[in-house]
Formats: structure tokens, sequence, C-alpha cells
């Protein structure tokens, strides 16, 4: 599919220019935005020779929204680069990628078609998100043709493990674990919703066995209006081919099944404070249960610290970056709104691991969010992890023993704009 891609969008501004009235207005939106933020890992590559890193990213998008009645053309090109400050490594400009570019239309009735790059975000993100986890929060983008529809929100995705259309100095960076092929469906009617999605993968590079996943999951969330606001998630999934684990080499060659779900609840004071608590749980190999494959939700979900911790649990031909995977936790919260431009949180989970029983660690985080106006938008975050038992080398996994740390400050401004977001 994705040798079709540019031809598609290309038939896209055909399309446009052939059924739009010539006398119809035309409103473009220029899109623009930069994004710096500074990243220190104190110990957090426990797998790595050299446990620290630090460096700055830079991200910069632009691009322009077309929009002709009930037409609309979008495109947004990407660069991130990093300057290294430790361990000490050349930098480069990196690639310049095409981020957005789709065209979309909407019927009198509602309906909205939209074909190309694109993101797609479900609710909460548990499911349907990150497009690519391997190349960090750069983009989140799918390759897809895509129906809403009132409460219908159905997809077909194609994300080719490797970009085939990088615009200028293409890295032949790995995307994906593998060629991805999927229908995704959601249906939502008030605050419950129901979802599929069934994924093949193959990998192109055949380090990995071509793995299906058929998705079901079910979901509710409560009116935000209200004094109690909670939102759950539960999903099953069967699992057709290899799946492997680092924790003493484990695989399963065979099929079989893997559970996973979230929920939490938010009481809102009355005053500028929300406290909330809630749980996440992700299956692992034990006996006849899977480690649960999230289709698209490897992004820092809940940590942005452990995320990099995760690649120390890597198979081979698999980076388990953001690989929510044999985890579970309670997590406990608390935001205050400073005044209408500042907001702090805290939270703490405890992470264990359900295949084993063992304590993953503690987990905590401080942040601090600031809108500071004119299209300026920042934070500062810490998070800390001492770990537990599970990482204390007991199978054959990198050794964590004392805690480690994770801060960033981030500053960002977007082209002042409707629906532009930073």
């Amino acid at each position: 599919m994705h040798r079709f891609m540019p031809p598609l969008l290309l038939l896209a501004v055909v399309l446009t220019a052939v059924f739009v009235p010539p006398v119809m207005a035309a409103e473009l939106t220029p899109l623009l935005d930069l994004r710096v933020r500074q990243e220190i890992l104190d110990g957090v590559y426990h797998f790595a020779s050299d446990k620290d890193r630090d460096w700055i990213r830079i991200r910069t998008r632009a691009g322009a929204r077309l929009d002709l009645g009930a037409h609309r053309l979008e495109f947004r090109v990407n660069n991130e680069h990093r300057y290294f400050i430790s361990p000490d490594q050349e930098s480069d400009f990196d690639e310049i990628i095409l981020d957005r570019g789709f065209w979309s239309w909407q019927s009198a009735a509602g309906a909205r078609i939209t074909a190309g790059r694109q993101d797609i975000i479900w609710p909460g993100g548990f499911l349907m998100l990150e497009g690519h986890p391997l190349d960090g929060s750069r983009s989140i983008y799918h390759n897809a043709l895509r129906l809403q529809w009132g409460g219908l929100d159905a997809s077909a995705i194609y994300n080719p493990k490797y970009d085939p259309i990088v615009l200028i100095d293409d890295e032949d960076r790995a995307l994906t674990d593998a060629d991805e092929a999927a229908l995704a469906v959601r249906y939502a009617r008030g605050g419950l919703a129901g979802a599929t999605i069934l994924k093949f993968e193959h990998d192109p590079d055949d380090a990995l066995d071509d793995l299906v996943t058929a998705t079901l999951s079910s979901s509710y969330e409560s009116d935000q209006e209200e004094p109690w606001f909670w939102r759950a998630e539960a999903a099953l999934q069967f699992q057709d081919g290899t799946v492997r684990v680092a924790r003493e080499d484990l695989f399963d060659d065979g099929s079989g099944w893997a559970f996973a779900g979230e929920a939490a609840a938010t009481v809102h004071t009355g005053t500028r404070t929300d406290a909330s608590i809630g749980a996440f749980y992700y299956s692992g190999l034990d006996g006849g249960l899977r480690p649960f494959r999230t289709p698209w939700g490897r992004w820092p979900r809940w940590s942005e610290l452990y995320i990099y911790s995760l690649i120390g649990e890597s198979t081979p031909g698999r980076v388990h970056v953001a690989a929510w995977e044999d985890i579970a936790a309670p997590r406990f919260g608390l935001r205050h709104r400073i005044n209408d431009h500042l907001t702090i949180s805290a939270v703490a989970s405890y992470l264990v691991s359900p295949a084993t029983g063992d304590a993953r660690g503690l987990l905590t985080e401080l942040g601090l969010k600031a809108r500071i106006g004119a299209g300026f938008t920042g934070h500062l975050l810490w998070e800390m992890f001492d770990p537990g038992a599970f990482h204390d080398g007991r199978y054959g996994l990198p050794a964590m023993t004392s805690p480690v740390h994770f801060l960033r400050w981030q500053l960002s401004w977007a082209l002042p704009s409707p629906g532009t977001k930073a």
C-alpha cells in the first residue's frame, strides 16, 4: 500500500480540483510549531555500558491546511534532531519527513472520509495513538483510509517498517517492529464504546516471525462535568504467531490469549485540586497467558522514564521501547491549578510483573505545566524509579539496583491559529 501513497495524494488533489465549484471560497491556514526540550537520564540506560544520557531535542513542523467547502487538504513536514551532551557523540540534522499528508471530505450528513497520512487517536490512547513507536515522539501518524460518522470510527491502516517517502536525508530508520496492516473499528454511544482491531505483522527483514492479533475492547467514560469522573477499558486479545520475552529467554510459538485493562477515577474537589486513583494491567507470558501486544498504545502513557528502561527487555529483532507488557500497577495522583497559567502535579505508581509476581519498583513523578501565552507553552518533569526484585538480575536481565532519574524541561511554540496543536 505504501507504494500507492504518493499517487493517492495526487489523486486527492485532482478530485478536489474537479469536484469543488470554482466559486467556492478557499481558506488557507498556515501550520507551524517548534518544540525544544532537554532530557537528562541518570542511570535509566541500565542495560548499556554508559548508563546516562543528556540531550537537547529540537522538533520543527511546518505545513498548511486548505479548506474548500466540504473538502480539506493538509500537508506538514517534520524534522527532529538532537544535540548530544552526554555521551559525547556527533550530532546531525537527521531526516525531513512527511508528517501529514491527507485529503478529507465531509458529507452533509456528517460523515467524514480521510485518506492519507494522518494522526488517529482514540480516547485515552490505550489501544490507538502511536503509529510508529521506534522514532520517539517525533510523529505519530498512520497511513490510513478512515471513516468517521457519528459514533463510528473505522480505519484501514498500513504502516511499513521503513518510511518509503522520506523527503531529505533518509536514515533508513525502522519505525515499527514489522510492516503492519490492520482494520480498526470503534463505535461509541454516550459514555460506552466498543472496539476491534485485526492486525497483521510481517517483518521484511525476517528477524521476526509473522504475528496476527485480534483485539476486542470495551470502555466506559463518565461525564467530565460530574464531581466524580471515571473511565475504564478492558481488552481481550487473540494472538497467532511466535512471541518472545527476555526473561530467561522464554518464547511461545503457537497461539493464545492475552489481556489488558485500565481504570481510573478523578474527584473534582470544587477547588483547584483534583485527586485521582486508578490501576493498569498488561498480561505477561505465564502458562497459557501471553504478553499483551497493544496495537498502537506504545507511547509514554504511564511514564517517560520507564519507556527507556523497558529497552533492557528487548528480544531478538524487537526493541521493547514503550512495550507495555507484563506490567501492572496501582496509581495515585494529585493535580493543583495554581492559576490559569500554571498547574502542578504528582503521581506515584507501584509497578509489578504479573507473570512472576515480583515488584518492578516504585515510580514517582512531579510535573509543572505552563501556558505562557502568544502560542507558547512549557513544562518541567522529574521522574524517579526505585527498582524492585524484578530488576536485580535474577531472570538474566540487565540489573538495576539503585534509583534512576529522568528530568526534562520543554518549551513549545505554535503559530496561533484555529485547530493548531503544539
